[in-house]
């Protein structure tokens, strides 16, 4: 039994091709069915609070040498990286190369040199690719900055880019076989705050001012030592919706480059009373953003339809135009409440489908949430939004709507979304439905409480309660109730001391109350019967 996370757990999370959901709590691992929200698996071999967390991809033939099989790669704050055989909870290597936090790693989606292959970062500028069957080192480079993260081209193997302290490094010529010959291309990204980000770009005209000031952000030549670079950045990933373009994550704004022109062609930005970004995970079925704010709350931004900057009449035309980029705000979960203790840490999504999503909490809950997809009347539809409308496709995988279905069914994103954002010239038939999407909690898993609490199993089995026992676990927590097993009792006003078993089916708890100004206290007992609560 898992509680509360530390502060290095942040970030150490992945949702696997298979469902599961493995996240770092404390010096554990543990894996989350994603359908029915109970834990499968704890994994105890780390000896220091784990970082990173990664599942092995399965993008290879299998067969009876090659079977499928759950393998996990987890790092932690010592530097040792472990890689599990989940099914079994044995690990089957471990690496150690550095004592200092593993900043981040990856496996290797081009599986056809080998399917083993797990490339880590060791501070401060270390980038290492080992053999994660075997343990095998095999190569090592080193850069002149710290490296904080990296990115893989979703579309090209070969090409990887760095977060670095100072600015992005592009590597052209990544390589299994062998480290990078080069140090890479090396650009500068000046701070995002000189665009507008606490203004509403309403007007065409403030929109194109906001991409004529970011512009200029990636340059070669090093920014001056009193502008902010890439300090305040968060992540940096490639888009895997559309080829040769990046994201760079702010807090108070995203921003969205085309490497090809070396522009920034998106702003996604927060009104100044809007809560800040913690992370960002771009879609490949549909160009959309999966975004964590900071008080919990999940939004997805789907791009709108294609447009293109107009001058407005005292103005000149742009003998170049923008093509910008604007990502609409499609639905949001609800946000949770936030206290010193109480944080989110990390989200995950669905590899494969692209619905759902899960927030990993500070104190051990993990809510996932799945985005669901309904048919708007035409009266529903606000007429002054600016948002283009959604609509959801004719046919998925070569199977056209029936004649007495809406939709299609929710399996997917790219089945709950067409591939069109507005209704052009092609889409304008009877078969188009609008769909609104909207996120449904569908599954939560609680921790232990902060301590104080207390614990107490049921009797034990018998060979007179064969047949009607239940292995029951009891948890007195200080919040005024007693959570036993899945079920949420709350028996005093005041805090539960503790609690002992009197039968299979019943419990006594007792309580105290704070005592008053004359030192005096109320004292509880009761016994529940569990059948009926």
């Amino acid at each position: 039994l898992t509680g509360a996370l530390s502060p290095p757990n942040r970030g150490a999370a992945d949702w696997g091709w298979q469902g599961l959901i493995a996240y770092g709590c404390q010096s554990l691992v543990l894996v989350v069915d994603a359908n029915s929200a109970q834990t499968l698996q704890v994994l105890e071999r780390h000896k220091a609070s784990v970082v990173k967390v990664k599942w092995a991809k399965e993008n290879y033939h299998h067969n009876i040498g090659s079977p499928y099989s759950l393998r996990l790669a987890s790092a932690d704050a010592t530097g040792k990286i472990i890689v599990w055989d989940v099914a079994t909870g044995a690990a089957r290597c471990e690496i150690q190369e550095h004592s200092k936090p593993i900043q981040d790693m990856q496996w290797l989606w081009n599986q056809d040199a080998s399917r083993d292959l797990l490339l880590a970062i060791h501070p401060p500028n270390y980038i290492v690719l080992w053999n994660a069957d075997t343990g095998t080192k095999l190569w090592k480079k080193s850069y002149a900055e710290n490296i904080l993260s990296f990115s893989f081209d979703p579309f090209d193997p070969s090409h990887l880019a760095l977060l670095t302290s100072e600015g992005i490094v592009f590597i052209s010529d990544f390589s299994p076989s062998k480290a990078p010959a080069s140090s890479g291309k090396k650009v500068y990204i000046s701070s995002p705050h000189s665009s507008p980000s606490h203004n509403k770009l309403a007007a065409a005209t403030g929109a194109k001012k906001a991409l004529d000031k970011v512009k200029i952000l990636i340059s070669n030549e090093k920014p001056s030592a009193e502008s902010v670079t890439l300090n305040d950045c968060l992540q940096l990933s490639y888009l895997p919706s559309k080829r040769n373009y990046m994201l760079l994550l702010y807090p108070r704004e995203i921003l969205i480059l085309d490497l090809e022109v070396n522009q920034t062609v998106g702003v996604i930005a927060i009104e100044r009373t809007g809560v800040p970004f913690i992370q960002v995970i771009p879609c490949f079925q549909r160009d959309g953003l999966f975004c964590l704010h900071e008080n919990g709350c999940i939004t997805l931004r789907v791009r709108r339809s294609t447009c293109s900057l107009t001058a407005t009449p005292n103005e000149e035309p742009d003998p170049e135009p923008v093509q910008e980029l604007v990502y609409d705000l499609r639905s949001q979960c609800d946000a949770i409440r936030v206290t010193k203790t109480v944080r989110p840490f990390s989200m995950v999504c669905c590899p494969v489908n692209e619905n759902a999503a899960a927030l990993i909490v500070s104190d051990g809950r993990v809510m996932i949430w799945e985005l669901k997809s309904s048919i708007s009347g035409r009266n529903l539809r606000n007429s002054s939004s600016s948002a283009s409308p959604l609509y959801s496709p004719v046919s998925f995988c070569g199977i056209p709507v029936g004649a007495f279905q809406n939709k299609l069914p929710d399996l997917s994103l790219d089945n709950m979304i067409g591939q069109g954002a507005s209704a052009g010239e092609e889409f304008r038939n009877s078969f188009l439905q609008e769909v609104h999407l909207k996120f449904l909690l569908t599954g939560l898993l609680s921790g232990l409480p902060l301590p104080p609490f207390a614990i107490r199993m049921c009797p034990p089995l018998t060979t007179k309660n064969i047949k009607q026992y239940e292995p029951i676990l009891a948890v007195v927590q200080t919040s005024s109730n007693s959570n036993i097993l899945v079920n949420m009792l709350h028996v005093f006003p005041s805090d539960p001391r503790g609690i002992e078993w009197i039968s299979l089916s019943g419990f006594i708890s007792f309580a105290t109350s704070t005592p008053n100004n004359l030192g005096l206290v109320r004292n509880e007992l009761q016994l529940v019967d569990l059948p009926t609560g």
